[in-house]
């Protein structure tokens, strides 16, 4: 009887290991290893890879599929994307398969549809295919932080500001006061238009990663510039138009102050702005070029003062001050 019995016993452990090769005494373990993005800093709505690593660390080859391409993830901020390159590098079979200690990659393909930090849930064998030694290693949950067009960014040991542009690229404010014609406030309460901005510091990885633009110009209409190099004052338009000015022109439209909004470029930076007087048409006179009247402070390109406050617009603009209503821009 006790030889029967044993026989039976064995048997039954035959038939396991020939019907389900993959689940012998719970050998099989996948783990996950680690996470990387493509690119390393992701932007809203850029098509970005997720790339998770895994390692089989358990004692037993794998030749099912099943639990290798199979990746639970979910997150309400990415939306996926139909690719070739998604998917499990490897799929396991007979005649290829996952030998104990080797590795295999899963690429999940799409773009993020909001700015900020996310916290991701990725998870290997996502409906439990394959009985594991241990099932408490297969998730992960990294974290990336996304960014937008508008964001601000720096390097921690750098104080060079970059603008992430429509565009996707970064681009430099070549001094503070071509920052500042654009923000308002301070370092600590810094503001665009009205509304908090923050500039975000980031990896020099994450930086890298980033394509460089052309270098930010002083915003249209908010100060006289001039070059290192060059006594002659300019007011710049149609973003990084120059029309040459005097200062009996100056002064006219601006009063006796003008020459506390006019701010000098260094040397090596002229090539960022185009010089273009016959496209400067100021209809009103007030100082404000008609197309930045229309797109950038949505004033009157036809009155001088638009807000009838008895300040013409475009010495309310080079002041900081809002031409279209009360307060400051």
């Amino acid at each position: 009887m006790k030889t029967r019995f044993i026989f039976f016993v064995s048997l039954f452990f035959l038939t396991i290991i020939f019907l389900f090769p993959n689940n012998v005494l719970a050998a099989n373990d996948l783990t996950m290893d680690s996470v990387t993005f493509e690119p390393v800093q992701p932007l809203v709505n850029q098509t970005t890879k997720i790339i998770i690593k895994i390692k089989n660390i358990g004692s037993t080859v794998i030749t099912n599929n099943l639990a290798v391409n199979n990746l639970a993830f979910s997150h309400n901020d990415f939306q996926p994307i139909v690719s070739s390159e998604a998917g499990s590098s490897i799929n396991p079979s007979v005649n290829n398969p996952l030998t104990a200690g080797s590795y295999f990659t899963y690429t999940i393909v799409g773009k993020f549809l909001s700015a900020g930090t996310k916290t991701l849930v990725l998870k290997i064998d996502g409906a439990n295919y394959l009985t594991e030694s241990n099932e408490d290693n297969n998730i992960i949950m990294p974290k990336v932080d996304v960014l937008k067009a508008g964001d601000l960014i720096k390097l921690s040991n750098d104080s060079a500001i970059y603008k992430i542009d429509t565009d996707g690229k970064k681009h430099l404010y070549v001094n503070s006061p071509t920052f500042w014609s654009y923000h308002t406030g301070s370092w600590s309460a810094l503001k665009l238009n009205g509304t908090n901005v923050y500039i975000q510091t980031i990896s020099q990885t994450a930086f890298d990663s980033i394509p460089v633009g052309k270098n930010m110009v002083v915003k249209s209409g908010a100060r006289l510039i001039k070059f290192q190099n060059s006594p002659q004052i300019y007011t710049v338009f149609g973003y990084n138009k120059l029309k040459l000015m005097t200062e009996s022109r100056s002064l006219e439209l601006y009063g006796i102050k003008w020459r506390d909004r006019l701010i000098t470029i260094q040397n090596g930076f002229e090539s960022d702005y185009l010089r273009s007087d016959a496209d400067f048409v100021d209809s009103d006179g007030d100082g404000l070029a008609d197309e930045d009247e229309r797109n950038i402070y949505q004033t009157n390109p036809s009155k001088s003062d638009t807000d009838g406050d008895s300040y013409k617009d475009g010495i309310e603009v080079l002041n900081g001050y809002n031409p279209n209503g009360s307060g400051k821009l």
